[in-house]
């Protein structure tokens, strides 16, 4: 069991009874049965979050909401907990028994439902760290139990919310609506700043900075964030016409950039298919020579990837005693059902 006092570090505990008094607690992470989403807003009462709960279109309303109310009343960022059936949590893990298509559906669960959230304040950043709650029984934070009957299962929920969103998509979603501006314009300014980000992270990397050492150390991610926003906000405000919505932009791009920085992968060459296509091209005169057949080198492999991907589910689905349709098994996957098309394998009927 582990337990935190904030939303960096956490500790193991040998109490229990003393932990769950604890601000924040990890859930389950290998059999997973609870699906959060991280509110970055405070609502004017508990009465103001339902009834814009209550509007979305979502097939139950939350089992739990968990936040801290002031003294005026105002609910501050609360997380919202969605369980799943008894019984259903999602095995994760490297066995080879486990079901990467029924974890990956998990996911795009988790991700369509921030989605939905959206227009409440959902953080896509909470998708990097799905297992740790504020705490319901902790007395830090005041709870409502809103839901107490209906558990809808993973294939219900893929019914209701696209399963196919990807984290960096909904970051900049998150970031247009809490700006006000358009989304071209919001797109825009958030591929500059998370290119600025992510540079900033690799020089301090390379240099053996000590704050981001001793923060990665402490996989401090907050640390990151703030350290990323301060380096870039006065120039951030400084070059928008509006400086809160370049503000509003620069937050989310630090969360995001703090929850994906994987430094393993600071040195890039390292991570690439180096020399894959070294002999069909040192024959070949010019660069776009060379770049198209690196290109269809990586369309290849995709299309061998996707491919695999969706036997796999096939099999996994057939086995499971499951229909077998292309918008189940794009579910499955995480693609659409055209990608699914074009590689559904010769001879197998598709419904």
């Amino acid at each position: 069991m582990q337990v935190g006092r904030d939303k960096g570090a956490v500790w193991s505990t040998d109490s229990k009874l003393l932990g769950l008094d604890e601000p924040y607690v990890h859930v389950n992470g290998t059999v997973r049965a609870v699906l959060r989403i991280d509110l970055d807003r405070i609502f004017e009462s508990w009465g103001d979050l339902y009834l814009a709960v209550e509007e979305l279109a979502l097939p139950c309303l939350p089992s739990v909401v968990v936040g801290r109310e002031d003294d005026k009343g105002r609910v501050r960022r609360p997380h919202v907990l969605f369980f799943l059936p008894y019984g259903a949590g999602v095995w994760f893990s490297d066995d080879p028994r486990c079901r990467r298509d029924i974890m990956d559906l998990w996911r795009g669960v988790l991700a369509g439902i921030t989605r939905a959230f959206l227009p409440l304040g959902a953080d896509p950043g909470g998708l990097s760290n799905p297992t740790k709650i504020k705490n319901p029984l902790s007395p830090f934070w005041d709870i409502r139990v809103w839901n107490e009957t209906v558990f809808p299962t993973l294939g219900e929920w893929a019914e209701w919310v696209d399963t196919s969103r990807r984290r960096r998509d909904l970051a900049k979603e998150a970031a247009a609506g809490l700006s006000g501006m358009t989304k071209k314009a919001s797109n825009a300014l958030f591929t500059d700043i998370q290119a600025l980000a992510f540079e900033a992270l690799r020089t301090w990397h390379r240099a053996g900075d000590a704050d981001y050492v001793r923060a990665i150390l402490m996989k401090d991610r907050d640390a990151i964030a703030e350290r990323l926003f301060r380096e870039f906000v006065g120039g951030a405000s400084a070059s928008a016409g509006n400086p809160k919505q370049a503000q509003a932009i620069l937050y989310r791009v630090t969360t995001y950039a703090a929850d994906h920085w994987d430094p393993s992968k600071c040195s890039l060459r390292a991570a690439r298919d180096v020399g894959a296509c070294a002999e069909a091209v040192a024959q070949l005169n010019g660069t776009s020579a060379r770049q198209a057949v690196g290109a269809r080198h990586t369309h290849a492999t995709r299309r061998s990837r996707s491919a695999d991907a969706i036997r796999e589910a096939i099999d996994a689905a057939r086995a499971a005693g499951e229909p077998v349709t292309v918008s189940g098994i794009a579910r499955c996957v995480g693609k659409d059902r055209k990608t699914v098309r074009a590689n559904w394998p010769s001879g197998e009927p598709a419904a």
